[in-house]
């Protein structure tokens, strides 16, 4: 009976890998262009990262479940989660089998708000499996106060290990930022110019695609691939093997919407 009860639970702890990240420190890694609760619907049949959540385990050991998902196209979608080193990079092991998979996905979608990680599967059945996860221990910085350590200001001072009932109320830092066009400098030869602001655009962000790992940010909403817009990414895969290059010459890194074909500025591909 002890038996069948200990393969009862693991089997509940397979079919929801969310369990133990409850404990998250923090989620790391998200995708810089789905947005919450958006179907993931392109780039077709390429491995996306779509972000990593950093925990401890019971021995406060912290790793991190980096989670893929191969957007559905001529096949179905493919959902992986992959358990890595925290120092890790997720892209190191996208290609990997995940230590946990599930097939056969008409869609996918996901949203990180503060303090809940949801995510929702639906299968070629059209049967949804929804996971809400409470993130207990991620950290925001409160404001500065009189007397307050420097240590304090950066980490947390207390690790839940057990489901937290009452209300916690963090309040934040506020910043903002007016006349701020491009966010986030990024240099011809993939170097970072300066540092990303774009976390302080009033209304989000956007990022034009150069074949690097990151490209140039500005502030600003504007959906890619649409006539007149920037390109979209293709994906991590495709970006500049060289170190000459010309998006004139080798412009797969990115992609138009039907009907369009990408024409480049400098390294930056829009659609016309």
């Amino acid at each position: 009976m002890m038996m069948i009860f200990l393969i009862f639970i693991s089997n509940i702890l397979l079919a929801d890998p969310t369990w133990k990240w409850t404990n998250a420190i923090d989620v790391v890694e998200k995708h810089e262009f789905y947005h919450n609760n958006e179907i993931i619907q392109k780039p077709k049949d390429v491995w996306q990262t779509l972000f990593a959540v950093r925990y401890h385990d019971s021995n406060l050991k912290a790793f991190k479940d980096c989670v893929f998902y191969k957007v559905p196209g001529q096949e179905a979608g493919v959902l992986k989660i992959k358990t890595i080193a925290e120092n890790l990079k997720c892209e190191q092991v996208m290609y990997r089998p995940g230590d946990q998979e599930w097939n056969n996905l008409k869609a996918f979608q996901f949203s990180i708000q503060k303090n809940l990680l949801s995510l929702s599967l639906t299968d070629e059945k059209f049967e949804i499996t929804r996971w809400d996860v409470p993130l207990f221990n991620v950290f925001e910085k409160p404001v500065p106060k009189n007397l307050m350590s420097s240590a304090e200001y950066r980490s947390a001072r207390i690790l839940f290990l057990k489901p937290y009932k009452g209300k916690l109320v963090i309040r934040p830092e506020k910043s903002k930022i007016q006349n701020l066009k491009q966010c986030h400098m990024i240099a011809e030869d993939c170097s970072e110019i300066s540092p990303s602001r774009c976390h302080l655009c009033p209304q989000g962000w956007y990022e034009i695609p150069n074949g690097c790992g990151q490209g140039p940010k500005f502030c600003g909403t504007i959906t890619c691939g649409t006539k007149g817009a920037p390109a979209c990414r293709r994906g991590y895969v495709w970006q500049r093997k060289e170190q000459s290059f010309n998006c004139r010459e080798d412009s797969s890194f990115a992609y138009c919407g039907k009907g369009l074909q990408v024409q480049c500025e400098g390294n930056l591909p829009y659609c016309i």
